[in-house]
This record gives C-alpha cells, structure tokens and sequence, in this order.
C-alpha cells in the first residue's frame, strides 16, 4: 500500500509540475492533450506522450523502490497495470467508482487543463486543491 500512496504522490506532483511550467507543458506535454477532441478525450491520448514526458511521469515507480522494496516481477506487473489504467482513464467510460480516478474525472482535466492531475485515485487531488467532480462540477465550468 505505501508503494502505491509514494506512486500516486509522485504522479500527482510530476504531472501537475508537467502543467504548471509552461516550457515543460510546451515542448514535453503539450503532446499528450493534442488528442483532445471538444468536450472529452481519445484513448489515444493514453499512450501519446513525448518520451522524457513518459520518463518523468514513470519516475514515481522507480523512486517508490528505494523507499518500500518491491519484488522485480510485481515490479514489472504494475507497470504493465499501469499502462492498462492510462488507457482506461481516457477511454470515455466514466465508471462512477468513488474515489478511482475514471474517465470522467480525467475528462475535466483534458477540457480544464488544472483540475484532476491524479492518477489513479482523486485522493491526492483532494488534498492539494485541484479536484473537480463530473456530475456537479462540470455544469460550472460550461
């Protein structure tokens, strides 16, 4: 559980940081919301990312090591999961599952661009400010 939590703090900061320096969102990130389409997004957009984009948003598991050790083959396993939960998380298909980062809140970020840079909780969103949820807050930000 801990390796989790340092993962999904890791991704928080290392995403929100990708938006909020504008040569890293310019010439790194920008890649990966050019996929968006008006008010949602492509599962496309899951894998398109600038390598060095992909690097620093994988560093958390890899830092994650050091502080809780992690058998190399569960390693390799979450990473696997992972690449699978970037596609879900942009697939369009809101699951409601309170408090699992789904498609509708990563909507909000690929429309918003400042909102929900969690991966995948809202946990971390919620502690820092930046969540907004698709049923009440979507009709706000129209």
């Amino acid at each position: 559980m801990l390796y989790l939590v340092l993962v999904e703090f890791g991704i928080y900061w290392a995403h929100r940081e990708l938006h909020d320096i504008k040569p890293l969102y310019k010439h790194l990130h920008a890649t990966h919301h050019m996929y968006n389409k008006q008010n949602t997004i492509s599962p496309f957009a899951g894998m398109a990312l600038h390598p060095l984009d992909g690097i620093l948003q994988a560093a958390p598991h890899v830092i994650a090591l050091f502080i809780v050790p992690t058998h190399f083959m569960t390693h390799l396993v979450l990473l696997f999961c992972d690449g699978v939960w970037t596609t879900n998380i942009h697939d369009c298909i809101h699951g409601k599952v309170w408090p699992i980062m789904g498609a509708g809140y990563h909507s909000i970020h690929h429309t918003t661009y400042r909102h929900n840079y969690g991966h995948y909780t809202v946990w971390m969103d919620w502690m820092f400010g930046t969540l907004c949820h698709p049923e009440v807050d979507s009709k706000k930000l129209a």
